[in-house]
């Protein structure tokens, strides 16, 4: 057997064992293989080589492919931090939830949506929080919810070129055999039917299997219920001259509405009352709907607990809950006395007492033993905060803050990277970095969090693998597959083979990162289709979609598994539910995208 085959074989097999195992760190990992690849050995010849040259092996760090999955995730995060799919995806969200297969179906399109053009980690990220409150609001189960979002974000990842890193990386290798990669939309005629088919068979046949289990109520939610808090009508508001009651009711069933402060008059809730500009209205409820109202352009915090606007345009702000110590100084102090902002720079957005309601008006009330305080601050002000002997910080959250020009700038460069790729004036690697480099120019994401906001790890490993690949077709390894496979299946014709290839491919992003299976079976699909003297296109674009097709267990995908602790699953849920979605997408890629790509 050739000595390079059996190289390539142990350190695919180590790989593999490390990849499953989690033994070693995935970019560690990826960073020995490239490694292997250039570490010289004796040869039949008498010379000492690797099996790639130094610059063979270092490649992956200034491809193509990698450049645009570090740009996707700054990107992504512009859009995160500009508040702009929060707002936009609470809005569609409370839209649907009428009923429950309503928001079942409206978590499925969102997520679905948002994923083809932002990291599909990121899309679970940001949608749970928002899940999670609509469950809190409704009474529903999140466990009902939370797996649709997740395999909404995979779907999603399975349309465009940007959709998932797998999709770029097997693009690039199409690119470098036969001169073009994928367009932006080549993968979405098969995604689109692969999302129709899959979305109905979740929402008809596999909802039936998701738990009802409700979640346990943590202390972070118990103290929400009760923060008292007030807000004052701006002037800008478009809910002027609207009747307070209905203004309040669609805030959510968990929102009371305690009072009105009228000039120096405080007035009872009442029907007749309507908004007007300066009222302050005395409000309880979660934590949640209160930073949504700092947000909105109908209301501010009340005069003495006012945010500046350069604060709440901060990307660096957090919400943190904290409960006044046992023989704290400020006990018998009103939030006016205690100079929280002065002293730590958070401002007080609410206050809650246990076991009792409050009559008074938050910024009024002596503070008793035990109460609950909801905080907003800069980040950085957070260390002299726990340090508050006065305070016990129970939680800490970001606060994602709405700023409007620049989620509409942000927005625009989406637009305008969906444009120009699909009429070819300008190509996603290029116009793809450049909107990463605007939004940094343009501080939606922060210099300071550049280098936090991508996930290195992705980077590291994409980097590490690529090589791999290279070596794969440089060895002759890939076109001696793809003869073996030709041979075994020739009499199938090339259906066959992309079937088998497909399935392949689907088996193997269970248990390996999308990336690699994409890494280590490109090249070999591209050879069987050359040795049938086919497009190879067809096997290429198959495979990006069955990669992505990471449904049946929690540990195949990222996003599988950040649901998996707060849905409440066991690993039979996603066999159950996800492997329906798995065998669906095999056998509707295997045979629909010959006819739209013809061999």
């Amino acid at each position: 057997m050739n000595p390079e085959y059996i190289a390539l074989v142990l350190i695919l097999g180590g790989a593999l064992y490390l990849f499953w195992t989690q033994k070693v760190r995935m970019d560690v990992t990826a960073l020995g293989v490239m490694l292997a690849l250039i570490v010289p050995w004796p040869r039949p010849d008498g010379h000492w080589r690797g099996l790639l040259t130094p610059a063979e092996g270092f490649s992956g760090f200034g491809s193509v492919a990698v450049v645009m999955v570090a740009a996707m995730f700054v990107f992504g995060a512009a859009l995160a931090r500009t508040g702009a799919t929060e707002l936009w995806g609470l809005r569609v969200l409370r839209v649907c939830a009428r009923t429950e297969l309503g928001l079942q179906a409206g978590v499925l399109a969102s997520t679905t949506l948002v994923s083809m053009f932002v990291n599909d980690t990121t899309v679970v990220i940001l949608f749970l929080p928002l899940i999670m409150t609509l469950c809190r609001e409704r009474g529903w189960s999140p466990s009902r919810f939370l797996m649709i979002a997740a395999y909404g974000s995979l779907l999603g990842g399975q349309w465009t070129l940007i959709g998932t890193r797998s999709n770029i990386i097997i693009s690039d290798i199409l690119r470098q055999q036969t001169g073009a990669g994928f367009g932006f939309f080549d993968l979405t005629p098969v995604a689109a039917a692969v999302f129709v088919v899959c979305g109905a068979a979740l929402l008809l046949v596999g909802r039936r299997f998701l738990p009802a289990e409700e979640r346990g109520e943590s202390l972070e939610d118990r103290l929400a219920r009760h923060y008292l808090t007030e807000v004052m009508v701006t002037p800008r508001s478009g809910l002027l001259g609207r009747p307070i009651r209905e203004v309040v009711a669609a805030l959510g069933p968990e929102v009371a509405w305690m009072g009105l402060v009228r000039g120096q008059e405080r007035l009872p809730p009442a029907d007749w009352l309507h908004l007007q500009a300066g009222d302050v209205l005395i409000l309880q409820g979660p934590v949640p709907v209160i930073g949504g109202l700092l947000k909105s352009r109908d209301f501010q915090l009340q005069e003495e607990l006012a945010l500046n606007d350069r604060t709440l345009r901060s990307v660096d702000l957090v919400t943190v809950e904290a409960i006044l110590a046992p023989r704290s100084n400020y006990v018998g102090r009103t939030l006016e006395e205690v100079r929280f902002t002065q002293d730590y720079g958070f401002t007080v957005l609410g206050i809650a007492r246990r076991g009792r309601s409050l009559e008074e008006r938050p910024a009024q009330t002596p503070l008793q033993e035990g109460d609950s305080l909801l905080l907003l601050g800069h980040v950085t002000a957070l260390p002299r905060l726990a340090a508050n002997p006065d305070l016990i910080v129970l939680a800490q959250q970001e606060f994602v803050p709405f700023n409007r020009s620049r989620a509409v700038l942000t927005l625009g460069l989406l637009l305008g990277v969906v444009v120009t790729a699909a009429t070819g004036w300008l190509s996603p690697a290029v116009s793809i970095p450049c909107a990463a480099l605007i939004v940094v120019l343009t501080d939606c994401v922060k210099v300071r969090d550049l280098y936090q906001v991508v996930d290195w790890q992705a980077v590291v490993t994409a980097a590490g693998l690529i090589p791999f690949g290279l070596a794969v077709e440089k060895t002759g390894a890939a076109r001696d597959l793809a003869e073996l496979a030709v041979q075994w299946l020739q009499g199938w014709g090339p259906m066959a083979l992309l079937g088998g290839l497909c399935l392949l491919a689907l088996v193997l992003t269970h248990f390996v990162d999308n990336s690699a299976v994409g890494i280590i079976l490109a090249p070999v699909a591209y050879n069987v289709a050359v040795i049938l003297g086919v497009d190879p296109k067809p096997f290429m674009v198959g495979m990006a979609v069955c990669i992505s097709a990471s449904f049946c267990t929690p540990f195949a995908h990222e996003s599988t598994i950040l649901v998996m602790g707060p849905g409440r699953y066991r690993f039979r849920h996603y066999l159950q539910v996800g492997g329906l979605l798995a065998v669906l997408t095999w056998l509707l890629t295997t045979w629909l995208t010959p006819q739209v790509w013809p061999f």
